[in-house]
């Protein structure tokens, strides 16, 4: 008792291949652990902001925004409105393109020039930003001269009572 194969033909070979290629599974989108926020961060005031740069690369970060500004890894600082962030399985989502100073938003498209959008309406802010990151107290510095300072008077004293006098 012989099985009989039965050869196909290059017709159904071909539906077969062809049936086939609408049952390939797709992998869903995940964003990479650096740029995922825990529920802390979130309340922390922490966004996911998709960074765009020139050559077309994508990198994920996660950014506190203060003040509607935030700075980027690459200290650039770019400013956001709330119309500006989307959301990502209910967590806050910024595409910020690295040579704009706004992200760009899908629903509302490229702002353009001549229709009077402009990207000037978070210069003041920007700037106000950049200020207050510049201008530091030095408080640390002052404590560790005090200590030195400490440290060295009481050397002496204690080299003074074991000479025999001050």
């Amino acid at each position: 008792m012989e099985k009989e194969k039965k050869e196909m033909s290059l017709k159904e070979k071909v539906d077969l291949l062809y049936n086939q290629s609408d049952t390939i599974q797709t992998k869903k989108f995940r964003i990479p652990r650096k740029g995922k926020l825990s529920r802390s961060k979130v309340k922390k005031g922490f966004t996911t902001v998709m960074r765009v740069d020139d050559n077309g690369n994508v990198d994920f970060e996660k950014q506190r925004i203060d003040n509607s500004t935030f700075r980027l890894s690459t200290k650039d600082y770019h400013v956001t409105d709330e119309k500006d962030i989307l959301s990502y399985k209910g967590k806050p989502f910024i595409i910020q393109p690295t040579k704009k100073l706004n992200p760009y938003n899908p629903l509302t498209g490229e702002k353009n020039p001549l229709t009077g959008e402009n990207e000037t309406y978070g210069q003041p802010y920007i700037m106000a930003r950049m200020l207050g990151d510049t201008i530091k107290i030095k408080s640390g510095n002052a404590k560790g001269l005090l200590w030195v300072i400490g440290l060295g008077f009481a050397i002496y004293i204690g080299y003074s009572i074991f000479k025999g006098g001050i």
